[in-house]
């Protein structure tokens, strides 16, 4: 860890004394893993360095955190860090559930700490994953109705992805339940509660959005710290080395850590822009989208997703998005603006 957090510290340094001399962050986020499991000494260390970075006035600063690693010493230090928004990795809220994926957490701890950092001020989101083992669809309405009655107003739901590499990647569990009708009926019952699904995973009290996620949707800059991670700035996507020690190294030698870099243009750039805004409840504004990326990739995208059933979408005259029936089969959708590209040729 204390590698880790020299090496992070420095790799922000140096981004740092890259960006423009007016450049503004609206948005901090602290997470991809568990930083929450930094001991509150190297916490102290990394907002310090933080601190550093000039911010507008409402800047979003999130900590990811999973509930059995949180305590009130750490809550106290990123209060006075400047972090304003914790994104707990709560799962379920089921015991059976939790013991099951092997969480270290139960059900009520996970509560205590979600209203620990609601009593300090912190903007709250909580995550739950659908479709797990021998789920049923009462037990995941059971999970998301108390979360919901403890007055959160930011829930992200996934479903369940197994990686072959995983330990159930090669122990397929049996009974896996389709996670259709449980991500149907999140559709369906967050907004009864006050929650809109705003984009494809997250539903939030209107203004709670989670605004770090809305900037990659709109292919906004994020500047990205640490192994593994990935960052987007002026169009171009680059990824950080994965391996920690070659990341490390790199970073105590002074080097780029950066192994991957790709900047798309003309029909895949535009072909990722739409599927991106499709991703949230704002969809394609046509005017911007055309100033940005051309009007002729705009009518294309248009006349494509036209010969798709209309049910799927909203249309005004001044955008295009998802409906909550599109949400649900949106890989098929987003299939269908893949291969602009095509258009470039001649």
């Amino acid at each position: 860890m204390e590698r880790w957090c020299r090496c992070i510290i420095k790799e922000l340094e140096m981004i740092r004394r890259t960006l423009p001399a007016d450049c503004m962050i609206s948005s901090i986020y602290c997470g991809g893993g568990t930083p929450s499991y930094l001991p509150v000494t190297l916490w102290a260390d990394l907002l310090k360095e933080l601190a550093l970075f000039s911010r507008t006035a409402d800047c979003e600063f999130t900590v990811e955190a999973n509930p059995e690693s949180v305590d009130q010493e750490k809550l106290t230090a990123w209060q006075y860090g400047g972090v304003n928004r914790v994104s707990l990795g709560i799962q379920s809220l089921d015991s059976r559930e939790l013991r099951m994926i092997a969480r270290p957490h139960s059900a009520s701890e996970a509560l205590e700490v979600l209203e620990q950092c609601m009593n300090h001020g912190f903007r709250t989101s909580g995550d739950l994953i659908f479709g797990l083992p021998n789920q049923t669809l009462r037990r995941w309405h059971a999970s998301m109705s108390r979360l919901a009655a403890e007055g959160i107003r930011h829930i992200s739901v996934y479903q369940l992805m197994i990686e072959p590499e995983s330990f159930w990647g090669q122990h397929t569990p049996e009974h896996l339940p389709d996670g259709y009708p449980m991500y149907r009926w999140a559709q369906y019952y967050l907004p009864h509660r006050g929650l809109r699904q705003y984009e494809i995973a997250s539903f939030a009290v209107p203004g709670e959005e989670s605004r770090h996620n809305l900037a990659y949707w709109r292919r906004s800059n994020v500047y990205a710290a640490g192994p593994a991670a990935w960052g987007f700035v002026d169009g171009s996507r680059y990824a950080n080395d994965g391996d920690f020690t070659k990341w490390a190294e790199d970073i105590e030698m002074g080097r780029s850590p950066v192994t991957y870099r790709e900047h798309l243009q003309g029909g895949r750039e535009a072909s990722e822009a739409a599927v991106l805004a499709l991703r949230t409840c704002f969809g394609i504004s046509f005017q911007e989208f055309s100033s940005r990326y051309g009007s002729s990739y705009l009518e294309e995208i248009l006349q494509r997703l036209r010969k798709l059933p209309p049910q799927d979408f909203c249309w005004t005259d001044r955008s295009v998005a998802l409906s909550q029936r599109g949400m649900r089969v949106g890989n098929s959708i987003w299939t269908e603006l893949l291969d602009l590209e095509q258009c470039d040729k001649p």
